[in-house]
């Protein structure tokens, strides 16, 4: 019996009591899986983010990478189109400005969600803004509206030049406090 196989064994033997067959052997065979380095390297890393949150005062790590990490991840499964009528939804979801700053929102979102409550994530994330900003996505008000034959780009709003001296409602001090 190899080394990791000899200490898995001693940490399992106080945790698991298995009546006719021997931990060792259970252990053995465990280790041998297909997939018991990538779940070995996935809970190790886990293990280190954890110890490193807790103890060393380290930054908690994102769930996801990015934005597009995000959509592939956890938004394309969470709304696959059926229940949701998808009449606004063009695949190049990236090329318009207003979509991909609604999709990226809502990753930060969900992020800042993730370290507060991460029991409830899932739940208070689609609940209060998943499903917010996906009904507007995939509807008829959605930025990618005219995307239906083929992709066209959004445009942005128009805006005439604002006059020089035209004064705010609030100057930057008064909003930042």
């Amino acid at each position: 019996m190899d080394f990791l196989t000899q200490k898995v064994a001693e940490v399992l033997a106080d945790q698991v009591d298995v009546a006719d067959i021997e931990i060792e052997q259970a252990v053995e065979h465990l280790v041998e899986s297909e997939d018991f380095e990538d779940n070995l390297a996935r809970r190790a890393r886990e293990a280190v983010a954890q110890f490193a949150v807790a103890e060393l005062g380290a930054p908690a790590q994102l769930r996801f990478l990015d934005e597009f990490e995000f959509f592939d991840d956890y938004l394309s499964p969470a709304y696959q189109v059926g229940g949701f009528n998808a009449r606004g939804w063009c695949a190049h979801w990236w090329d318009h400005p207003s979509a991909r700053f609604r999709i990226r929102a809502m990753w930060t979102a969900y992020e800042s969600l993730a370290r507060r409550a991460p029991g409830t994530v899932d739940e208070e994330f689609l609940r209060f803004i998943g499903d917010h900003h996906m009904r507007v996505l995939l509807g008829d008000d959605s930025p990618m509206v005219g995307c239906q034959m083929s992709h066209k780009p959004s445009t942005p709003l128009e805006s005439a030049p604002i006059p020089a001296g035209t004064e705010t409602a609030e100057t930057h001090e008064e909003v930042a406090s």
